[in-house]
């Protein structure tokens, strides 16, 4: 049996749980019946295991949500819209996207749509992409690394985080279609040759080297990296990474920040002045990889530096401070927790501008994160600190 791509916790669970397998097997026989214990019975086994695990209850109402009794169907979809209730029962909602039972990935997918998850655009995607995933397969056609990149969208989905996941799958769906495509002009092109080839062995020609560079160049095919692809897979990783820690810390800093703290340089701490100059220095190091077309390096240091420099150093140590509404660090953090967004806003402008509108837009006033300026201590920043990708060289010799 071919492995998938992706295997759904939700078919694991319900494979693997006797109690929803028991569930399962007496679900639509017992609430279709016209005894109400046994009917009121069922309905509290369905609660009381859902609540413990979700997961492996959630599919096995999603497979009877269109059942054609209508008494059974009834109490199915009152009972999945109580246990998605909750975050982990909408998790395991999510998950059922992906059940290798059609039945239950379409009708998780239609369940989720009605709850603006544009969950039917993704999930044909996703088939597709399987479907293209099979073809490359057989055909010999490098396709692991897109395999990896299909993953980690759909934990970018489950994630919330629907458009980034969409554009991660489209981009899967095209590399393959790209590769399969290049791959039979060159499967014709190796047989155009090797056809010809007696021929020309037959016209005195030394064939053999011929024949030895096909055999290479059809090995060469079957194990490409294709270290472009590569890049894209692994600047998308790193921005997963990097919103995780980003997220944790705007979180950390706005619930402690009210408001736009405003205090004079001069009051700031030793510990505090040292913090808003280990930015800077970023900001140049970040700068020169960028440059250098190394986004995700660029992204790593970022990634970094949160959880080393911010995290485990200033917050660590200095954290309580903002507690205490200690002014200084307010004017810190703040000033770090939004020179963050602006820093990294070239690179990846979707998640810098999806933090700045649920963190600070609605205190710093400025519509975007690629028009606010710089804090206050990074003024000088106020030129591009990071320059898009297309224009480096211009920007290199402007900057000259």
């Amino acid at each position: 049996m071919a492995r998938d791509i992706y295997v759904s916790d939700a078919d694991v669970e319900m494979s693997k749980d006797v109690e929803s397998l028991r569930i399962d097997r007496h679900l639509v026989s017992d609430l279709a019946s016209f005894v109400p214990g046994r009917k009121r019975r069922m309905l509290d086994r369905i609660e009381e295991h859902g609540r413990k695990n979700p997961l492996s209850i959630v599919p096995v109402l999603v497979k009877h949500f269109n059942d054609e009794n209508p008494k059974a169907r009834s109490q199915v979809r009152a009972s999945l819209a109580r246990l998605t209730q909750s975050e982990l029962g909408e998790l395991a909602l999510v998950d059922c996207m992906f059940s290798r039972d059609l039945r239950i990935s379409s009708t998780a997918a239609s369940i989720l749509e009605e709850r603006n998850f544009n969950s039917m655009n993704f999930l044909t995607t996703f088939k597709q992409v399987k479907n293209l995933v099979v073809q490359a397969r057989k055909a010999d056609v490098f396709c692991n690394d897109v395999e990896e990149l299909v993953v980690d969208s759909i934990h970018t989905y489950r994630e919330g985080r629907f458009d980034q996941a969409m554009t991660n799958m489209m981009m899967a769906k095209d590399l393959l279609e790209d590769r399969l495509e290049w791959h039979s002009h060159m499967r014709g092109y190796i047989k155009d040759v090797l056809k010809i080839t007696p021929v020309l062995g037959r016209s005195g020609v030394q064939v053999d080297s011929i024949q030895d560079s096909i055999r290479n160049l059809s090995t060469a095919v079957q194990g490409r990296e294709y270290s472009d692809a590569r890049s894209l897979l692994d600047l998308r990783r790193q921005e997963t990474r990097l919103w995780k820690q980003l997220w944790s810390l705007e979180e950390y800093i706005t619930k402690r920040i009210k408001v736009k703290p405003l205090t004079e340089l001069m009051v700031l701490r030793e510990t505090d002045k040292r913090l808003l100059k280990s930015f800077e220095e970023l900001v140049r190091s970040v700068e020169g990889k960028f440059q250098d077309g190394k986004a995700a390096e660029a992204l790593s240091a970022v990634e970094l530096y949160v959880r080393e420099t911010v995290s485990y150093g200033y917050l660590a140590a200095e954290g309580k401070r903002l507690d205490t509404k200690d002014e200084a660090a307010w004017y810190t953090m703040w000033s770090i927790g939004l020179g963050l967004l602006k820093l990294v806003a070239p690179i990846v402008p979707n998640l810098s501008e999806e933090f700045y509108q649920q963190y600070f837009r609605d205190r710093e006033g400025s519509p975007s994160v690629h028009t606010v300026p710089w804090p206050e201590p990074f003024a000088s920043l106020e030129r591009p600190a990071v320059v898009v990708e297309g224009n480096s060289k211009k920007q290199k010799k402007n900057s000259k």
